[in-house]
């Protein structure tokens, strides 16, 4: 395990086995609002994938109860920065590559606000990855993001999960992020399951099967 600097981003690495081969496909996880950049190891250790190399970037923005870390800035009365969280995920992709990952063996697990992170800046990027996985997240600007989405983009496969017992974001929110993903084209899928709003170890072997060979885990599901 390191920490590194990626543009504004301080980020924790995590290998299920460092003293393998290279590892041959890379995920980024990226936490929730007042977390940090170790709140998903659990799940990574949980998920057990010897071919993959963790990133786990620290938001750049300080929360505003003053405890933890935040991927936007601000508020709706007085507009949101974004832009030190757009840059270090440039850079924190760019030093991926850079690693030798290839971009379709590069995915995207966020918790919450960084689901939300997940498909903000997924769908923006001018080529497909791997995969996404938003857990318990929701769309927050879903009429700029429906502008601004690309169309390689819509090849990049989605799982997403979310508690129906979630009080602080409602399963209806994963339910609304699916239909914008399915009407654009993209390979999705949405399991809900009982918790509240958590990053749920319990699905480790769903996350792991989706990661494994994304296209075909999604025609598995619909079929």
């Amino acid at each position: 395990m390191n920490a590194a600097a990626n543009n504004q981003f301080l980020t924790h690495t995590y290998s299920q086995s460092p003293q393998s081969p290279q590892s041959d496909k890379a995920i980024i996880g990226l936490h929730g609002w007042t977390g940090d950049e170790h709140a998903f190891e659990p799940l990574a250790r949980s998920i057990k994938t010897s071919n993959v190399k963790w990133f786990f970037p620290r938001a750049p923005y300080n929360a505003d109860i003053g405890v933890g870390y935040s991927w936007f800035s601000g508020s709706e009365e007085e507009g949101w920065q974004v832009e030190k969280t757009m840059q270090g995920m440039d850079g924190l992709f760019k030093t991926i590559q850079d690693e030798g990952f290839e971009l379709q063996n590069i995915y995207l697990v966020g918790f919450s606000q960084g689901a939300c992170l997940a498909m903000e800046y997924a769908l923006r990027l001018p080529y497909p990855i791997g995969g996404i996985v938003p857990i318990a997240g929701f769309i927050k600007w879903i009429n700029k993001l429906e502008s601004e989405a690309t169309d390689a983009s819509k090849q990049t496969p989605a799982l997403l999960l979310h508690g129906e017992k979630d009080e602080i974001i409602f399963s209806k929110a994963s339910i609304k992020a699916y239909e914008f993903l399915k009407k654009r084209g993209n390979p999705v899928y949405l399991e809900l399951y009982d918790a509240p709003h958590e990053i749920p170890l319990k699905k480790s072997p769903i996350i792991r099967n989706f990661i494994s060979d994304s296209f075909n885990f999604i025609e598995s599901k619909v079929l």
